[in-house]
């Protein structure tokens, strides 16, 4: 067996809540220098300081919060972390939007010296999010970073949609806090379906049993109606426990981001098609 050399025994090493405990320290012991300043005294000052004055008052996302420590005791996020995936996605995405306003809003602002930690912790949080098989969506105009797992379907389809909101939708679909959360699922996916209603009712030729499924559990699913009593209801909707039925809402979801692909790839296609006929007929 050949030797393993020292940067594959490493990575063998790699262990996520000591990596997360060491961005954490990171984000709360980096001393920034600021210099000219616009609302504060020249000086030393740590990540939040300068996210909350000079940015936490305008912040898009900041609702009635004062300030980043009434914000972290309301999201339960701790200064350590133990093996718990929920608290460690959630303090990650807390560390990313604060750090993408520093880095993007303020530093054309301020004369900003980082030191080099700050680069590697930027650096750790890439390595970090690519052994959860996350990634980051960025909604620059909401002034938001969301994390989901990696969901090369999602993310096409969010990439093709001209509407932010539908976008946001598709890929919240898929973040860690809504397992579990059916009602916040179901109103997900109708503003998914709502939007590409024309397409479900008219089906791309030779693919027309995925619409026909996908429009039929939106109809019998109690989503579209209320088929837990009435004239539409489903006693096997009725009696279905919550898990199975947030499986099958999760299927549903998949469902609709191959209808649109297919869409998508069928009109790609067409492009194709009409290039190669010119190139051949050159």
């Amino acid at each position: 067996m050949a030797r393993k050399n020292i940067f594959e025994l490493l990575s063998e090493k790699y262990n996520i809540v000591k990596e997360m405990n060491k961005i954490a320290e990171l984000f709360l012991s980096i001393e920034i220098t600021a210099t000219n300043p616009l609302n504060f005294q020249s000086g030393i000052y740590s990540i939040e300081q300068i996210f909350e004055w000079n940015c936490f008052p305008k912040w898009k996302q900041r609702g009635p919060y004062l300030s980043c420590a009434e914000m972290k005791a309301d999201l339960n996020i701790p200064n350590s972390f133990s093996n718990n995936m929920d608290d460690i996605i959630k303090g990650l995405e807390y560390y990313i939007n604060i750090l993408r306003l520093v880095t993007v809003n303020f530093s054309r602002n301020l004369n900003i010296s980082y030191p080099s930690a700050y680069p590697m912790l930027l650096k750790n949080i890439d390595i970090l999010l690519e052994h959860l098989n996350y990634e980051e969506q960025v909604f620059a105009q909401d002034e938001k970073v969301i994390l989901v797992p990696k969901n090369p379907a999602a993310t096409a389809v969010a990439e093709i949609t001209d509407k932010e909101h539908i976008a946001f939708a598709i890929l919240k679909y898929n973040h860690n806090s809504l397992k579990g959360n059916i009602a916040e699922k179901k109103s997900l996916l109708l503003s998914i379906a709502n939007e590409y209603e024309p397409l479900l009712k008219n089906p791309i030729n030779g693919f027309s049993d995925y619409f026909d499924k996908a429009n039929c559990l939106l109809n019998n699913l109690n989503l579209r109606h209320n088929n837990l009593e009435g004239r539409d209801k489903r006693e096997i909707v009725c009696e279905m426990p919550a898990e199975e039925l947030e499986k099958w809402y999760d299927e549903l979801y998949q469902l609709l981001l191959f209808c649109v692909l297919i869409k998508d790839n069928i009109k790609r296609k067409k492009e194709i098609d009409d290039l190669v006929k010119k190139l051949i007929n050159l």
